[in-house]
């Protein structure tokens, strides 16, 4: 049962979220958390917990791990002329509800896949953002399904503090009988909010950190509400990156863009084993077994993102303004 005190409908809804992804899209990930950072800030006035506990983590908390990992990973997966040319990192739907400890609260991190590419099917190598833009339709992107591995080698630490409670409240929110619009409003905000956050860290390390190699990469959603797809970078983009803001070495690296990035400190009582699965569930490790032994198929797209923004977004900004 849909109820909302933000959204007339569930299409204002979607239309609201295909917007908040086209922001995604264009390159603009901290403005679409500071409409979200606003609309949870509202509501955390109100008095909903999941809010409060959303504007508590900022992008700097984040922590992507395995980066360092992903250069021998990409020289594994490349064959003669088949280069992996592009990576995504998705954020994979748990494929059963978590079985959260009481001890740990509700403390889950999000299971994240890895997800390489070639040019076979969508010439990434060449496409600037507008091109890639470009190819999205309402059922998808060209390359969705058709990639050449999925791992785990990059995972993300920081959002284990929300996330749990997110899965929790989507579950509740999928009861015909539920109706309580603030907790709807917040579980749909709060999972854009989750999605846009790894945006920003994976953008933040490519650029900190650097990556092996010139190429495109994406952040998305694998069956995991609500479903955004989204170039961080091209190619042809972190190559202009490179040649503006460092010199290449005799080594072949780049002083400027190789700099470390700095991390946020890691929790004194953070526990790693919070997210290990009990034996009853499938794991996020499971599942990609099953997605890399699978033949890839053309997977359930997004809707396009829209040409302009409008409805509820486009007032927010004209209120803002």
């Amino acid at each position: 049962m849909f109820a909302s005190n933000i959204f007339g409908s569930e299409d204002e809804l979607f239309a609201f979220l295909s917007d908040v992804e086209a922001l995604l899209r264009r390159g603009q990930p901290d403005v679409a958390a500071g409409i979200l950072e606003s609309q949870l800030g509202d509501l955390a006035d109100e008095g909903n917990e999941l809010a409060k506990l959303c504007i508590k983590v900022p992008v700097s908390a984040v922590r992507i791990v395995g980066w360092e990992q992903l250069a021998t990973k990409l020289e594994k997966l490349d064959r003669p002329n088949r280069p992996i040319t592009a990576v995504s990192v998705d954020i994979s739907a748990p494929f059963e509800m978590p079985q959260l400890e009481q001890k740990h609260g509700n403390f889950y991190e999000p299971d994240i896949d890895t997800v390489y590419y070639t040019d076979s099917l969508y010439k990434f190598t060449g496409s600037d953002r507008d091109t890639m833009l470009d190819a999205y339709t309402p059922q998808g992107a060209p390359w969705h399904g058709h990639f050449e591995n999925v791992d785990s080698t990059i995972g993300v630490r920081g959002l284990g503090g929300i996330y749990g409670e997110v899965l929790i409240a989507q579950k509740a929110c999928r009861a015909d009988d539920h109706d309580d619009a603030m907790e709807q409003d917040a579980a749909a905000i709060a999972s854009a909010f989750i999605a846009v956050r790894l945006h920003q860290a994976i953008k933040a390390t490519a650029e900190g950190r650097g990556m092996p190699r010139p190429m495109t990469l994406l952040v998305g959603n694998n069956e995991s509400f609500p479903f955004f797809d989204a170039p961080v970078v091209t190619r042809l983009a972190y190559e202009d990156m490179l040649d503006a803001e460092g010199e290449e070495d005799d080594c072949g690296n780049y002083d400027a863009m190789f700099a470390p990035l700095q991390l946020a400190p890691m929790p004194d009582d953070y526990d790693p084993f919070a997210s290990v699965p009990g034996e009853e569930q499938v794991s996020g490790a499971s599942l990609r077994k099953r997605l890399r032994e699978a033949e890839p198929e053309q997977e359930a797209a997004n809707d396009q993102s829209p040409g302009g923004f409008g409805g509820f977004l486009n007032k927010l900004l004209k209120r803002s303004a």
